[in-house]
């Protein structure tokens, strides 16, 4: 029951009524009761469990005095419509408090109680903000600015909170504070990793839901001047808080804050006497900061250094690295340096940027552990003169294996920006995908400038509706407007892609002569297009974005002959069925897979961009030639630019599916029975349980889950199993297990991501053919060895898109096989949807479409069978918002700007998931449906510039259901240990930024079964962190032996004289991984751990990734990729080097790598390094799988040797010799010639799927081509295929002829292999060599095996 409480003290907060309460309902013995009280507001509410408990305290208290103030008790009418669901909230808190409770008594690891954060507040004199400095080697606070006013500085339980006395605060997470130093006579300075928060006075406000705080800039007009630099805050705690005159100073306020503080080990807090200074005016901060910006204008127009050097001396002075007058001088020794080096005719620069880059990873925090001549040396210019000189002689006497400086295709340097709500970081140059931009000017890509908004620690800005964040976005705005000035160039907006919008991230550039022509952002913009017609900022910013999206392959269309034809949409009743969709010939295809990575396979389904127009391009078999075709929906604007294909995405192979909340949520609404998902789940569960049990599953598991492929880790693991060598037992090797099966653990409990072995994930294109009627798809993909099961059969399935909010956004269509030589069979790792019928079934899943989406199939008759479709949502097209003038670039920065702030998308699919929980009509409910349709608005505000005003939103209620609850937070202890922590306290808090704190129930609908049926730390303590046996050999020490002894009976191997070759290339593995370390990491003061780089994913604190880690992760996993490739191809080449003085020479390179990488010393710590410099574990991993590999490969070596020495038969199988799946690695086919005739190309196009080449000539040259996955699909028979003419819409086309692909398609069914047919089975069979000719196709093999499997 709940009870109205009125007359209540305005200025009383929700926590100090409950605290209020608490002694009338101690009398009471009432334990569970929940209180909600509005700020300024003079009512309450309380709610009761029972209704009971509530009369029992209307009749004890139906007044009661409150702060000497009396308050009236009465039964609330109505009674809330969600009571039952906040009496389950009470309950489910008061079982969680239990449940911690417990879990404390039981840990036995704690000796004491949990650390308990102060929380009272000590006074202060002022605040101050400014830095470090050592003079005469003391650590001194040198103040740039103070406060008009005294402070309260708050230690709570996430933040210092600093107060001033007109109200406005200063709010600092611990998370940002590198080091508190603290003297006994109560001053206290903090170093912070970034900028705090500031927040104005409250706002006074009747209105609920309005925002009780601005977020500021900083605390005034004078502060802004140099908080986007100075990270050190200082104040003094005033006498009465230290007891000074007392003999229990121990006992003080202050003192019992320092303690707390250290037993809470957030941070280090060091006791210091540290010295004071105000700055001089002369020398104050932003007089500094203008002289050196000056000097860079001076020494980018006279071209004194170059303009890396210039770019990373502005970023030491943003990234508040050194004071500028630091930098000026340092720059200034810099001029110097280059001068003499060119009057004395050297070419190469004295200082290169990745030396200068080496300072981001060197240059210590000041402090007071730092001491001695050689630590201080780092923030003096002879000292840092100095070490960049050593910097580049090592980069320059090192390997040749120089890791950043070859860039792979696809990628290109430049130079980035990170913009804050106080200031601007700059970093780079940093590999990005190329785009069709930065390809026009190859020579010029300097001059563009990548730039991300977000908050100060580089993840997305958080949403907060008690905050306004007007000043912040104005800020911003600013900044696109004046441009970005940095070494002398000013960067001003130039566009952004559809996907960088969403991530806020956008480009700018700065004007350069190319060709003899001065560019500059409005004529860039102009050469890719006509825009003029675009009147809407919304719109015509997605057109241009197409040039900006990223498109890391790229084919000349002149080049190779390669046609585009303009083709006409399929549509009908106003609806595009081909919406977003061309074709391609195969000869088109077979350009195209010459040019991209041998990795990538054989796609016949592409994502590109093309001139103006974007989408997919589909294999159609029947085109003639080297044809593309591209449609009118394709075609976004008109462009001259027509020389390149860009391809962003490609169908190499599919994706598995993986439920996600709002799916299950549908399906559970569509009466899919919850054993259903419980089994699935309850599956995964025991798979991962599994997966630490042996090493097989361990090997497996890395495999599926691409960890490490590019060191072969899962076959190291299985290859150390087999020497009865348990890998457990070295740490950084169990690190990285544990930590790749507690990702996906997080992923299945807080996400629900359960896998469905009866689906997958698939780009979407449409039935070219029309052989598929309404309702009908057709679904094709390759297993990949295994991987995923057989395709559906004829029949019905489940076919979806994410997200998925309205209950129509599901439905089921009827699998269809097409028969054996059409067309279609020719397609693979695609949903083929039909042209036919009334609506288009892309646009009634969340209103896709076949430019490029995914969409999910799930053929699982468990399913399939249980569930009633809905009707789909058609919600009416939006007009964009139109100027009546001509669009300008300050529009469309304008509108970026207005996304950021308006784009409510986050917030609209959570609310979406409470009210679907909270109802029980579930998303049928009416608040969801309108939830629903906000949230398909709210995904064409990218385009129609319209936004979702968040006061549309239902309110939601004050419970939420507990699987949107944050687990255990995940900590990485040493460098690769990696542990839970369980939360004993409650999640209460009193830091007073006015973030709302949420109350949860236990969900009783599927998704909180789900949730709870995961027991995420008895899994992790019970199967996945074992125990492993401790003594004995050290684990390193017993490889080493092992293979010693199998080195011992390949011959001898001198390797001595290849450790100081091995030296360096672990150096120079080194450095790449530390560099990797910090490049991707949320701030390159906090570095991400070694462990993180080499299994490729960032570990966030609570478990689920952030979006930036995401992007960040995918990244990092291609750089250790990267990194590891390179490493490994100079251990193992494919060829001999030409130094090489013996077949051994890469098993010399390899051991002497390995005895480098296992002898590794700790050294002691270089005073310039900061601790990501420590030493780093992964090179033994690196080095231990290039031996092990190299010694399997010399033990083949000899056996063939002996084999052949004895003679014999040798099956010699037609084709290649290296076999595979369909694609690369599988049987090479000749390519055809233009002059063949129609039926020539329609053998050929036919014959790639395996059927007979008899017709060709053999005098073709060979070169690969495309062998198609419709032979690696077995259908059934009867009412499984269908039969027809295959004519395109509009008629056959010229050149195809369907019953020669009936007749091919007979013959590759008929029993044949390996793409031969019956007549040519003497090519199988075993030949007779002589012991020459035996020997020379042996070692033929092996060299072909050896390139196979090192690439």
């Amino acid at each position: 029951m709940e009870v109205f409480i009125n007359n209540l003290p305005r200025n009383l907060s929700e926590r100090s009524l409950t605290s209020h309460l608490k002694p009338f309902m101690d009398n009471l013995h009432i334990r569970h009761y929940d209180c909600n009280k509005r700020p300024n507001k003079p009512f309450g509410k309380v709610i009761f469990v029972t209704a009971k408990e509530a009369m029992t305290f209307l009749q004890t208290h139906a007044c009661l005095y409150i702060m000497n103030q009396p308050a009236y008790c009465k039964v609330s009418q109505p009674q809330p419509k969600d009571l039952k669901n906040l009496v389950k909230g009470i309950l489910h808190e008061a079982e969680e408090e239990e449940r911690r409770k417990k879990a404390w008594e039981e840990d036995t690891s704690n000796n004491a109680r949990p650390a308990r954060t102060p929380t009272s507040a000590l006074d202060a004199d002022v605040l101050d903000c400014g830095h470090w400095s050592y003079i005469d080697g003391n650590l001194t606070f040198i103040t740039e600015w103070s406060s008009n006013s005294r402070v309260s500085a708050k230690f709570a339980k996430h933040n210092l909170v600093i107060t001033f006395s007109t109200g406005s605060q200063v709010s600092i997470p611990y998370r940002y504070i590198h080091e508190l130093v603290w003297s006994i006579d109560g001053h206290i300075a903090v170093t912070l990793i970034y900028t705090p928060t500031f927040l104005s006075p409250p706002i006074p406000s009747e209105r609920p839901g309005q925002p009780k705080r601005i977020r500021l800039e900083a605390c005034d007009s004078n502060h802004a001047k140099v908080s986007n630099f100075c990270l050190v805050y200082h104040f003094k705690v005033l006498d009465k808080h230290l007891n000074l005159n007392q003999s229990n100073y121990r006992g003080s306020e202050f003192r019992t804050v320092i303690k707390g503080l250290n037993e809470r080990n957030m941070f280090f807090v060091t006791q210091y006497a540290f010295a004071l200074q105000t700055a001089s005016p002369q020398d104050a901060y932003p007089v500094a900061v203008n002289r050196l910006r000056a000097a860079l204008v001076d020494y980018e127009r006279k071209k004194t250094l170059p303009y890396s050097l210039l770019f990373n001396l502005q970023a030491l002075v943003y990234r508040s690295y050194l004071h500028p007058a630091t930098v000026l001088k340092l720059a200034e020794r810099l001029a110097e340096i280059f001068a003499t080096a060119r009057r004395s005719g050297e070419r190469q620069d004295p200082i290169s940027v990745d030396a200068f880059k080496d300072l981001f990873n060197t240059i210590d925090w000041p402090s007071p552990s730092l001491s001695g001549a050689e630590a201080l040396a780092q923030f003096e210019v002879e000292g840092i003169t100095e070490h960049l000189k050593k910097t580049e002689k090592r980069m320059r006497e090192g390997y040749n294996l120089r890791l950043n400086e070859e860039i792979p295709p696809g990628l290109t340097k430049i130079y980035r920006a990170i913009v804050t709500p106080t200031r601007i970081e700059l970093h780079g140059p940093e590999q990005e995908a190329m785009n069709r931009i930065l390809r026009k000017f190859p020579e010029n890509q300097d001059y563009f400038l990548r730039v991300q908004f977000a908050e100060e620690d580089g993840q997305d800005l958080f949403f907060n509706s008690t905050v306004s964040m007007d000043t912040i976005y104005q800020r911003f705005k600013n900044v696109l407007t004046n441009g970005i000035s940095v070494g002398g160039r000013v960067y001003r907006f130039l566009g952004f892609s559809h996907s960088s919008l969403r991530a806020h991230s956008l480009w700018l550039s700065a004007p350069f002569i190319y060709d003899g022509r001065l560019h500059t952002h409005q004529n860039i913009i102009e050469g890719l297009g006509d825009f003029r017609n675009i009147m809407s900022p919304a719109r015509r910013a997605a057109r241009i974005g197409q040039a900006f999206s990223e498109t890391p392959f790229s084919v000349s269309l002149y080049t190779h002959g390669i046609t585009v034809i303009r083709q006409r949409d399929v549509k009908r009743n106003g609806r595009v069925f081909s919406d977003g969709v061309g074709i391609i010939s195969q000869g088109a295809l077979e350009v195209i897979h010459r040019e991209i990575p041998e990795s990538k396979g054989y796609p016949n389904c592409l994502q590109v961009r093309w001139a103006g127009a974007k989408g997919m391009l589909a294999l159609d078999a029947r085109l003639p030639g080297k044809q593309i075709c591209v449609r009118d929906s394709m075609e976004k604007f008109r462009s001259n630019d027509q020389e390149h294909l860009e391809i962003c995405d490609m169908a190499s192979e599919p994706i598995p599916l993986m439920l996600n909340r709002q799916m299950i949520k549908i399906l559970e609404d569509m009466g899919a029975p919850a054993k259903w998902f419980m089994k699935l789940q309850e599956k995964e569960l025991q798979r991962l349980r599994a997966i630490t049990d042996n090493v097989h599953n361990v090997a497996t598991f890395l495999k599926l889950q691409c960890v490490g492929d590019s060191v072969h880790l899962s076959q190291f693991l299985k290859d150390l199993d087999k020497l009865s060598i348990d890998y457990r037992r070295d740490h950084f090797l169990r690190g990285v297990v544990e930590a790749v099966v507690l990702r996906e653990l997080r992923l299945l409990k807080h996400k629900a991501r359960i896998p469905v072995p009866h689906g997958i994930t698939l780009f979407g294109v449409m039935d070219e053919t029309g052989i598929l009627r309404e309702g009908e798809v057709y679904v094709t993909f390759e297993t990949v060895d295994g991987r995923f099961k057989d395709p559906p059969t004829a029949g019905p399935v489940v076919v979806t898109r994410s997200p998925a909010l309205h209950p129509g956004d599901i439905q089921i269509a009827h699998n269809v096989i097409p028969p054996a030589g059409h067309p279609l069979r020719e397609l693979k790792n695609c949903i083929v949807f039909s042209q036919n019928g009334e609506r288009d079934l892309p646009s009634q899943l969340s209103g896709g479409d076949l430019d490029g989406d995914t969409f999910n199939v799930i053929w699982d008759e468990k399913l399939v069978s249980t569930l009633n479709t809905f009707t789909a949502a058609d919600y009416p097209r939006v007009e964009p918002l139109e100027l009546n003038r001509e669009v300008e670039s300050k529009d469309m920065a304008d509108f970026f700007v207005e996304f950021m702030k308006a784009d409510h998308l986050g917030v609209i699919a959570v609310r979406h998931m409470i009210f679907a929980d909270d109802r029980d009509e579930g998303t049928l409910d009416a608040d969801c449906l309108k939830l629903a349709a906000l949230h398909s608005k709210a995904v064409d505000f990218s385009k129609s510039g319209i936004h979702v005003d968040i006061s549309e939103l239902p309110r939601p209620p004050v419970y939420r259901p507990d699987f949107l609850v944050n687990g255990p937070d995940i900590k990485i202890l040493d460098k690769s240990e990696i542990d839970m922590e369980e939360q004993y306290l409650r999640q209460d808090d009193d830091d007073g930024d006015d973030t709302p704190r949420y109350k949860y129930y236990a969900s009783e609908k599927i998704l909180g079964q789900l949730f709870r049926a995961v027991d995420e730390k008895k899994i992790w303590t019970k199967n996945i962190k074992l125990e492993v046996p401790s003594g004995g050999v050290p684990f390193w020490k017993e490889l080493e032996q092992s293979l010693l002894q199998r080195i011992r009976g390949i011959g001898q191997v001198q390797w001595q004289h290849r450790l100081a070759e091995a030296r360096r290339i672990c150096e120079s593995y080194e450095d790449a991984i530390r560099d990797a370390m910090v490049e991707f990491a949320d701030s390159p003061t906090q570095p991400l751990k070694e462990l993180e780089v080499v299994m490729g994913f960032i570990l966030n604190k609570k478990g689920i990734q952030s979006r930036r880690q995401r992007d960040k992760s995918s990244k990092l996993s291609d750089a250790f990729a990267r990194i590891t490739k390179m490493v490994m191809n100079v251990l193992r080449p494919s060829t001999p080097p030409e130094e090489a003085t013996s077949e051994l020479h890469a098993l010399e390179l390899c051991l002497a790598c390995f005895y480098v990488a296992v002898e590794k010393k700790s050294r002691p710590r270089d005073s310039w390094k900061r601790q990501v410099a420590t030493d780093l574990e992964s090179f033994r991993l690196v080095a231990g799988s290039a031996l092990l590999l190299e010694i399997k490969a010399q033990e083949q070596k000899i056996r063939l040797r002996r084999a052949a020495r004895s003679g014999g038969f040798v099956g010699v199988r037609g084709g290649s010799l290296v076999t595979g799946r369909g694609g690369r690695g599988g049987y090479r086919q000749p390519v055809r010639v233009d002059n063949n005739t129609a039926a020539e190309a329609a053998t050929l196009q036919t014959a790639v799927t395996g059927a007979a080449f008899d017709s060709i000539s053999p005098s073709i040259t060979s070169a690969p081509t495309t062998p198609s996955s419709g032979s690696n699909y077995t259908h059934s028979s009867g009412s499984d295929t269908r039969d027809a003419t295959f004519n395109s819409p509009r008629g056959l086309y010229i050149g195809y002829q369907p019953k020669l692909v009936h007749a091919q398609a007979a013959a590759r069914t008929a029993g044949t292999s390996g793409g031969q047919v019956p007549s040519a089975a003497p090519a199988n069979m075993p030949v007779k060599l002589t012991p020459a000719e035996l020997v020379a196709q042996l070692e033929a093999q092996y060299a072909q095996m050896q390139i196979h499997q090192r690439n």
